[in-house]
C-alpha cells in the first residue's frame, strides 16, 4: 500500500460512515474531512496552538477518542508525551498504516490503544493533560467518561474538552438545522421525512455547555471550569494593547478594538444560524489534592 492508497482507504470509510449513518454525500464536507485527518502537519482542529498557549510545560497528554491519530501524531513529532484511547478497528488499522508509510517513529503505534472513553486503562492520577474532541456526543454514557477523564488526571491537570452544544438550531453531522435538543421521536420523523438515515441519531447524545457545567459542579473533585474564549479574547486585547503606540496603550482604545471584534464575530454567527454548528470549548483544571482536602 502506498500512502496514496491509504488516503482512499480513509477517504472510503468516511464516506461510508457519513453516508449509512447521516445520509451525507461525497461532498465538500466529506472531502474537508478526509484532507484534515490525513494531514497530520498543520493542526487542523488548533488544538496544538492551544495548549501551548495555555500550558507551555506540560507532561504527559491523553486523547479520548484519538480517530485517526492526526493530533497524536503532529504531537509525537515534535517531541510530546501523548497517547490515545480509539475504540475503532479501521482507525487504529489505518493509524499503524500511517506511521509505517509515512517513516515515523516506530514506537509511535503503541500510542494508541483500544479502549472506550468509559473505562479508560490508565491508573489515578497518570496523566498532565487529557483533551477530546467532538466525542462526548457520540459515547454511551457522558458522565461515566467525564469521571473517568478527571480520574486519570493528576492534581492541578487539566481536562481540554470540545463537543458539539446542542442548545442551538444546527445538527453538525447531518449537517441540518435542527431544533435545540430536539425531541427523539420528532428527530425520527424529522429524518425520514427528509430521506436520511437514523443510525446515526441512534448514537448521539445531545451535549450541552449547560448541561456539562451541571454535571462539573456535583464532581466531587470540584473542578474549576473556564471557557477558552476569554483567555483568547483577554490574549488578543494585549496583542492589540502592545501594538499601538505607547501614548494609546492605556487610553482603552484595545479593548474597545477587541470588543468591536468580538460583536463582529457575534453578528456573523446570527447570519449563519442554523448553518453552523454551536461549540462547546471548556478548559477544566483539576485542583490540586490539598484544596480538595481543604474544601
Amino acid at each position: 500500500m502506498t500512502l496514496a492508497q491509504l488516503k482512499n482507504f480513509l477517504h472510503d470509510n468516511i464516506r461510508r460512515e457519513y453516508r449509512d449513518w447521516y445520509g451525507v454525500g461525497d461532498g465538500p464536507w466529506v472531502q474537508r474531512a478526509v484532507e484534515n485527518y490525513f494531514d497530520d502537519e498543520h493542526n487542523y482542529d488548533r488544538r496544538w496552538h492551544v495548549i501551548p498557549a495555555r500550558r507551555p510545560q506540560v507532561g504527559r497528554i491523553l486523547d479520548v477518542a484519538a480517530g485517526c491519530g492526526t493530533f497524536l501524531l503532529h504531537g509525537l513529532n515534535r517531541g510530546y508525551d501523548v497517547s490515545g484511547i480509539e475504540p475503532e478497528t479501521w482507525k487504529q488499522r489505518y493509524y499503524r498504516r500511517k506511521i509505517e508509510l509515512s517513516g515515523y517513529n516506530p514506537s509511535f503505534a503503541g500510542r494508541m490503544i483500544a479502549a472506550m472513553g468509559e473505562k479508560l486503562p490508565f491508573a489515578d492520577a497518570s496523566f498532565d493533560l487529557v483533551t477530546t474532541f467532538q466525542t462526548l456526543e457520540h459515547v454511551v454514557d457522558v458522565e461515566q467518561c467525564v469521571d473517568e477523564m478527571l480520574r486519570v488526571l493528576r492534581p492541578g491537570g487539566v481536562l481540554y474538552l470540545r463537543a458539539p452544544d446542542y442548545h442551538c438550531l444546527f445538527e453538525p453531522h447531518y449537517r441540518l438545522p435542527f431544533l435545540p435538543k430536539m425531541n427523539r421521536a420528532l428527530a425520527h420523523r424529522y429524518l425520514r421525512y427528509l430521506g436520511r438515515p437514523v443510525t446515526g441519531l441512534q448514537g448521539l447524545k445531545w451535549t450541552t455547555e449547560r448541561d456539562l457545567l451541571a454535571m462539573l459542579r456535583r464532581h466531587p473533585s470540584r473542578p474549576v471550569v473556564e471557557r477558552n474564549k476569554y483567555f483568547f479574547i483577554e490574549r488578543r486585547r494585549q496583542e492589540v494593547e502592545a501594538r499601538l503606540p505607547h501614548s494609546l496603550q492605556r487610553t482603552g482604545l484595545a479593548r474597545l478594538l477587541n470588543e468591536m471584534h468580538q460583536l463582529k464575530r457575534k453578528i456573523n454567527a446570527w447570519i449563519h444560524v442554523a448553518r453552523q454548528e454551536r461549540a462547546i470549548d471548556l478548559w477544566i483544571t483539576k485542583p490540586s489534592q490539598a484544596y480538595v482536602q481543604a474544601a
